[in-house]
């Protein structure tokens, strides 16, 4: 492996101004992705790709071809949202790799609340402030960076390096499922988002979840002969606490946290005078994409199997009482985001915590991801083992005042350069 240190020290400036260019451009999503602002970023950054020797590719999703897939998200529009796609291309002979991180992100939320301009941005001790310096332009930058610095030592991959800077993660995925519908596949892929330089194998998967609790309504003064739709969801809320506390006592996964069930919104009744006819909740069930049994034998799960375990669950509790058993719960399964799960046993991996160890002097460890993100596309889709690596912490996405520590960044750059040395030589 090459000593990248001083190189790295030499071109310090430029890499933080490279990310401060990313930072600038306003990429937030629009209600959650239904629309977005993604464009003039992906035009400046293919000029750059271009520079550097990359052949480029920019194209917008394509919601006919993309709705024949799992885990689409549809009513999103792309017109001016395209993905891009940078191909280095090898000598031959030797592995390629995809590298994939979003451009878009999450909206700034309260700017008041920002001690900074969120897309100015700004070091203070040692911390690089700014929307999407940690979810996710730093990891995109260092992906990039990395080759550029691999490339400057006079490197030539033998495998094709392939740069996939995409669109509309925050809303879903369907920037980097187009880019899988569209063909583009290589020996392995890395996504950089934050992992605080650990090598993510595997995440949990998520169903999204609304369940419509049917009422009698009636003047309040005489409650006792209405029902009370929110008293009953109330009712069908301890149960998924139940549920969620059995999973955790009965489920095991070594690289994730306990499988679990949030609920994330409740709306219902009209007035506090009436008791509500309807009451509507909305909840997150994040599964395993496998379990070890007791006897110590890991099986896969399926994801219509979590369906119905929820819909049983839930229909035996409605079935004692009095009201619900005769109006049942209606249930809509309306986001899925599956799991993605990498052998650690694949190459990619040892590959990748090489590189690492290096970086980190040996801190850097084979986790699982608690987030969700978009390698389910390039795995379940694309067939191309994949591991999430990159600068951050999801502590730090979707926050007010988001930042990413430089160091960190700086090793992710030098981690990358790394990577494609060894993979693609």
């Amino acid at each position: 492996m090459t000593d990248f240190r001083e190189l790295i020290e030499k071109n310090e400036n430029h890499y933080i101004d490279f990310l401060a260019n990313l930072i600038h451009f306003d990429t937030s999503v629009i209600r959650h992705g239904e629309d977005g602002q993604e464009e003039k970023a992906q035009r400046y950054l293919a000029e750059y790709l271009k520079n550097m020797g990359c052949t480029v590719e920019l194209f917008e999703p394509d919601n006919e071809v993309m709705k024949n897939y799992p885990s689409y998200n549809e009513g999103h529009n792309y017109k001016g949202r395209p993905v891009l796609v940078a191909v280095y291309k090898g000598t031959g002979g030797g592995r390629s790799l995809i590298l994939n991180g979003h451009m878009d992100t999450m909206p700034g939320g309260d700017l008041n609340k920002w001690h900074t301009d969120p897309w100015k941005m700004e070091i203070k001790d040692g911390k690089m402030y700014g929307l999407g310096t940690d979810d996710m332009k730093g990891g995109l930058s260092a992906e990039i960076l990395g080759l550029e610095l691999a490339l400057s030592t006079g490197f030539k991959p033998g495998g094709d390096i392939i740069i996939e800077s995409v669109v509309d993660e925050e809303g879903g995925g369907n920037g980097s499922l187009a880019a899988a519908a569209a063909g583009y596949k290589a020996d392995a892929a890395i996504i950089a988002e934050g992992t605080m330089l650990n090598c993510c194998t595997v995440n949990r998967g998520a169903w999204l979840v609304q369940v419509e609790v049917e009422g009698k309504p009636i003047h309040a003064s005489l409650r006792g002969f209405g029902e009370n739709a929110i008293d009953k969801a109330v009712k069908v809320i301890q149960a998924l606490h139940e549920l969620e506390t059995k999973w955790a006592t009965t489920r095991r996964h070594p690289l994730l946290g306990p499988a679990t069930i949030n609920i994330g919104c409740i709306e219902g009744g009209v007035a506090a005078s009436t008791v509500p006819e309807k009451c509507t909740l909305k909840f997150d069930v994040e599964y395993y994409p496998s379990e070890v049994t007791k006897t110590g034998e890991r099986i896969k799960i399926d994801k219509d199997d979590i369906v119905r375990e929820v819909e049983d669950y839930l229909n035996l509790m409605a079935s004692g009482d009095e009201w619900l058993k005769d109006h049942p719960l209606k249930f809509t399964w309306y986001q899925d985001c599956p799991p993605y799960e990498t052998d650690v046993k694949e190459d990619i991996v040892q590959t990748v915590m090489n590189a690492a160890d290096k970086v980190t002097d040996g801190k850097s460890e084979i986790a699982g991801l608690s987030c969700g993100c978009d390698a389910r596309h390039l795995t379940n889709i694309a067939g191309v083992p994949t591991v999430v690596f990159g600068p951050g912490t999801c502590h730090n996405a979707h926050v007010v005042n988001e930042y990413l520590d430089k160091e960190e960044y700086l090793k992710a750059i030098e981690s990358f350069a790394e990577i494609i040395i060894d993979w693609t030589k």
